[in-house]
């Protein structure tokens, strides 16, 4: 990275444990660099015990914001000033704007998805969605659905009690014990989107059978660089997939908005951070 750094630097970051793995340096130290902003984004590896103090230093430090990653997107919310609507009801923060020293708290992670499957033109008004997984990500997932106007969520996780938790907020979900999803529900579903973390090992298998299904159904998995079980079934079945490369770069693109008024041009973006994955 070519960049000279001087005192009037802007510092922005990320704060989660691990961080390393990390591709947002990558994504907005490039667009930083495209619109000539003298802007400075780094990982900060936050233990837990310090998350508190990290969150303190961005007003200490001046740091015009921040993103946050697993384990602190819910545990963040009790040290910062204000949090919008939509993180209150997803119950997590993955974006924190420094006002004056007014730390403010929103997610953007439902935004990347919802803007990532308008440029993949899929269009899930009065659709029937499965969502898989009840964790951080699958509350964002849900909370956009719900402003795309489909027709029926229904979750399932391998944590019936977690789900039922997770869908009380909402009208139309419908929680599915994951081990009575028949070999054949999937006939009337239009998309499947996958928040769990089926993928993330390669041992990992489909967490159901999977006979029948709609031969126009999506796949969008929000693991991306990974062969998970619903990548490999979707190859198979000649399934359209999708996985979340766009998300991650979406989320960032609105997180950098929240940042400099600029939503940056995400075209070459994908190619960037592929260089990055392992």
């Amino acid at each position: 990275m070519d960049k000279n750094v001087t005192a009037d630097t802007k510092l922005l970051g990320i704060f989660g444990n691990p961080v390393n793995h990390s591709l947002s340096p990558i994504m907005h130290n490039d667009w930083f660099a495209k619109y000539k902003l003298n802007c400075l984004y780094v990982a900060f590896d936050v233990l837990p015990e310090n998350l508190k103090s990290a969150v303190e230093s961005i007003r200490s430090l001046n740091i015009t914001g921040v993103n946050v990653t697993v384990p602190h997107k819910i545990e963040v919310m009790k040290y910062i000033d204000s949090v919008d609507n939509a993180a209150k009801t997803i119950g997590s923060v993955n974006t924190i704007v420094n006002k004056k020293g007014k730390l403010y708290g929103c997610n953007t992670d439902w935004q990347g998805f919802i803007t990532d499957l308008k440029s993949k033109n899929i269009n899930l008004k009065n659709k029937t969605i499965l969502v898989v997984g009840a964790g951080g990500a699958a509350k964002a997932i849900l909370y956009a659905l719900t402003k795309l106007k489909v027709k029926h969520v229904y979750l399932t996780s391998r944590t019936f009690d977690k789900a039922k938790l997770v869908a009380e907020k909402y009208k139309n979900i419908s929680v599915i014990d994951i081990n009575k999803v028949s070999a054949s529900f999937l006939k009337d579903i239009d998309c499947l989107v996958n928040c769990s973390t089926c993928g993330m090992k390669k041992e990992d298998k489909l967490p159901f059978t999977i006979k029948e299904f709609n031969k126009k159904i999506v796949f969008y998995d929000i693991i991306y660089n990974k062969e998970t079980p619903f990548k490999k079934f979707a190859a198979k079945n000649k399934i359209k997939y999708f996985s979340g490369e766009g998300m991650l770069i979406y989320q960032g693109a609105v997180s950098f908005d929240k940042w400099t008024g600029i939503f940056p041009d995400t075209k070459k973006t994908l190619p960037l951070i592929k260089k990055f994955m392992r």
